[in-house]
């Protein structure tokens, strides 16, 4: 009898030792310092950024809304030695939206176009700079707003596509043609969201590192050739503007365009042997030596029209004259 009152105390004081015991964990200490009281705000965003974090980077679904949001989601990422050497976390800090955009990113690269350095350069996803082009941009200062101004679009786009522009023609505003071959170079990847607007090659690499262009942004058609092996269609596309082309901006009331300040990459070498370079560059040559042959030929068709009918006329005039000592003379040249 006396052990059948034993064995359920055991058991009494083994259940109360266990609720005391799970109690205890749930409690905390309110002068700790190892484990801060939070208020309701800030743990709601720890909440949102431990669900941004849960998710790799290539499927974010939640926005970013601050620079402390973005850097909290890169750390937490599992990709932070790549975040941390790339420059999300630079432009987060100077405009949010932009990061936002490039951490949703489902495309392996992005570009940045700095007319301030006047390069293109290309960023793998993750920010860090993988290839730089010098660049051409429009003659004309201030992002474009409108027909004819000529100048080169500012703010965050995409690649809208890519296209073989080797038989390409240059067409102004007003329909007008050039029959200059070459001008796009021998690729084009046109930029969503701004009309007639893209980065191609050149046939005036000289021009590169200048303001020459009549809104699109020229490089070296060795990099072009090379970009397109990286760009795809989606690919964000960010224009940023010079210093000058902010005064330009502020003048005209666009306040609202943010100008990137990123470290300057140094331009990649210039493969003169890329894939590609040397077939397009013998085929232009080509081309234009036949059109200049054929323009020759052309030439010497109308100067030999001049000369036959010079001596047609010639000859009619002779034809036509009285012969000296007739009687009609004094009538003919009356």
């Amino acid at each position: 009898m006396k052990y059948l009152l034993i064995i359920p105390a055991i058991f009494f004081l083994l259940a109360v030792t266990a609720c005391n015991s799970g109690n205890g964990n749930n409690v905390v200490d309110a002068d700790s310092t190892s484990v801060p009281l939070l208020s309701p705000e800030e743990q709601r965003m720890n909440d949102s950024l431990d669900s941004i974090a849960a998710l790799p980077p290539s499927v974010l679904r939640n926005d970013v809304t601050t620079p402390e949001q973005a850097d909290s989601f890169m750390r937490q990422s599992g990709y932070w030695a790549e975040y941390s050497s790339g420059v999300i976390d630079t432009i987060a800090k100077q405009n949010i939206d932009y990061a936002n955009r490039l951490l949703h990113n489902q495309e392996p690269y992005f570009l940045v176009a700095d007319k301030q350095h006047m390069m293109v350069v290309l960023y793998n996803k993750f920010g860090q700079p993988h290839r730089a082009y010098k660049m051409a941009c429009s003659a004309q200062f201030g992002t474009k707003h409108a027909r004819r101004d000529n100048r080169t679009p500012e703010g965050f786009f995409s690649a809208e596509g890519i296209y073989d522009s080797t038989e390409w023609l240059f067409t102004d505003d007003d329909g007008n043609t050039s029959e200059k071959r070459g001008q796009f170079g021998p690729r084009f990847i046109r930029i969503k969201g701004a009309p007639m607007i893209g980065i191609h090659g050149t046939c005036a690499p000289w021009s590169r590192g200048r303001r020459a262009s009549h809104g699109c942004m020229r490089i070296h058609n060795a990099h072009i050739l090379e970009l397109v092996t990286f760009a795809t269609k989606g690919m964000p596309i960010i224009i940023s503007p010079s210093d000058r082309d902010q005064r330009v901006n502020r003048q005209e009331g666009y306040t609202r365009i943010t100008q990137l300040r990123l470290p300057k990459v140094d331009e990649s070498p210039i493969d003169e042997d890329f894939p590609g370079l040397k077939d397009y560059e013998e085929r232009e040559k080509l081309i234009k030596h036949r059109k200049d042959s054929i323009d020759a030929v052309l030439r010497m068709r109308e100067e030999l029209s001049r000369d036959t009918l010079a001596t047609l006329q010639a000859e009619e005039k002779t034809d036509t004259m009285p012969e000296a000592g007739n009687e009609s003379v004094e009538q003919y040249y009356d």
